[in-house]
């Protein structure tokens, strides 16, 4: 099943090959904080020649061991060793310590690690690992980061979810999330409004084709609740759907129904839609590679989401996080710091996105007629995303959100009725022990 569960269907796009990869290190190894001399290497992007800084007596030195803790597979290592190299060309005092762990483990290790003042300068991770490790005391609040403008070039749907109690406590520099796919060869154009998308769905269905088969359960259409001008939840977590907005996203996930059968957490509108047998669907990013396989790249789009009354039809974003140890300091912390920003850099970008890991940059410019293409579709698809609530609430909110949607979908239950039970029952969850709600600022 591919959407039981966000973290579930995120994880199959990191778990392949791993069985023979066992990576310890990278560009130079350097246990603890002793440096060693080694010259530093040269850039591997062809093409760009890398500056050398020309040193003065008053110029501060960077200096001191990033020590990385990850997860990337085989495609990804590489990028992340150019990244590393290009970077020691410019700052050839800063040594770098290296370490894959397997994802089903990296958080664990993490958490026993850094509670001992050990572990990583710098871990990566999903944004839904941040509340938990923050409200730790093991990551720290990028405050230094706060008013950067390289903020401004990011994803903000991701730098939404990759804030919590009002602090920036992760720094997003690749983004996935729930974007609208359409077969080029069933429907040619992308539809403006809802209406539209009705219309031109409607149009293209005929024998075996259907034009559209939209994706109604709660992690692929909550954020439509968003999109829309409502909202999931208050700042100190309790229930905010229930009301005339709330209503309203009901209706409209009813009326997903008049542009053709709607899916409910089932893989049937992904096979039919690698069949060639359907022309739109609901689904995750981290399935664009699979998709754009089955039909072809160049007959695959990511359109922007329609128009619906005040708003738009929307999809949650998640951002891979870089997080910053809270027990560093010294050198290893300014150090670290700037590497963080190098990452998210549009040089660094680049460099991640050749791998097929969609950037946090918003503006990176993908030269590949067809996958670069549709790289950028995602990527502006993505933009007009709304944030994944990452709160420790969120876990309260999904079986009561999904079961209030099936309620409606298959036994008709009247969309006030279904919100008024939804919220009853998270209210009960948030008084239970394990979940606490976040205190109002």
């Amino acid at each position: 099943m591919k959407k039981e569960n966000w973290s579930i269907a995120n994880k199959s796009g990191y778990l392949i090959a791993f069985a023979l990869l066992i990576l310890t290190s990278c560009s130079r190894f350097v246990p603890d904080d002793t440096p060693t001399q080694t010259q530093a290497p040269t850039s591997t992007v062809p093409g760009i020649k890398v500056p050398t800084p020309t040193l003065t007596p008053t110029e501060v030195i960077i200096q001191g061991t990033v020590t990385i803790w990850h997860s990337f597979n085989e495609r990804e290592m590489p990028a992340l060793e150019m990244v590393i190299n290009d970077f020691s060309a410019l700052y050839p005092n800063v040594y770098f310590d290296v370490l894959y762990v397997p994802l089903e483990n990296l958080r664990t290790r993490f958490e026993i690690e850094a509670q001992d003042g050990r572990g990583p300068t710098i871990l990566l991770g999903p944004a839904d690992w941040g509340p938990t490790l923050y409200d730790a005391g093991l990551i720290t609040a990028l405050t230094d980061l706060s008013n950067s403008d390289i903020l401004e070039t990011l994803n903000q749907p991701a730098l939404g979810a990759a804030r919590y109690k009002n602090e920036l406590i992760g720094l997003p520099y690749s983004i996935k999330g729930v974007v609208l796919f359409r077969n080029k060869n069933i429907l040619r154009d992308s539809a403006a409004t809802f209406d539209n998308l009705i219309y031109n769905a409607n149009a293209a269905t005929q024998g075996e084709v259907l034009g559209a088969m939209l994706e109604r359960s709660f992690i692929f259409s909550g954020a439509h609740l968003e999109g829309i001008g409502g909202r999931l939840m208050e700042s100190n977590g309790f229930p905010a759907f229930n009301d005339m907005k709330g209503v309203e996203w009901l209706d409209l996930l009813i009326a997903f129904e008049e542009a053709g059968p709607s899916d409910y957490l089932s893989d049937q509108d992904v096979e039919l839609f690698k069949e060639g047998k359907v022309g739109l669907i609901i689904d995750g990013t981290w399935n664009m590679t699979a998709l754009a396989s089955a039909i072809g790249a160049e007959n695959l789009a990511i359109d922007r989401w329609p128009e619906y009354g005040d708003g738009s039809l929307s999809g949650y974003v998640l951002p891979e996080n870089l997080y910053l140890n809270s027990q560093i300091s010294g050198d290893r912390l300014t150090a670290s710091k700037m590497f963080m920003e190098y990452l998210v850099s549009e040089k660094a970008q680049s460099i991640f996105a050749e791998t097929g890991s969609i950037p946090a940059m918003t503006d990176i410019i993908m030269t590949d007629p067809i996958t670069g293409t549709l790289m950028t579709k995602a990527m502006s698809a993505l933009a007009s995303g709304s944030s994944y609530p990452i709160a420790p609430e969120m876990e309260a909110y999904q079986i009561p959100m999904d079961m209030a949607l099936r309620s409606v979908f298959s036994s008709a239950v009247i969309p006030f009725d279904a919100l008024q039970t939804a919220e009853e029952s998270i209210i009960q969850a948030l008084s239970e022990p394990g979940i606490t709600p976040t205190p109002t600022p």
